[in-house]
């Protein structure tokens, strides 16, 4: 996978997530698993940027 692909699909997601939970009633199950979801895929957008990507060799 491309480090830019990665990056790009984690952003996505997490963009997402925020979306939905922005709709959500703070403090309910969909609430949080959807500001933990987007936590996660920041993470994982960040760990890409700077080369730290789980479990996979990413190609620039």
């Amino acid at each position: 996978m491309q480090r830019s692909e990665a990056i790009a699909h984690h952003t996505e997601e997490a963009e997402s997530a925020e979306r939905v939970a922005a709709r959500a009633v703070p403090g309910t199950p969909g609430h949080r698993h959807q500001t933990d979801y987007a936590r996660e895929h920041r993470v994982l957008a960040e760990a890409a940027r700077l080369g730290d990507y789980p479990d996979a060799e990413l190609q620039d």
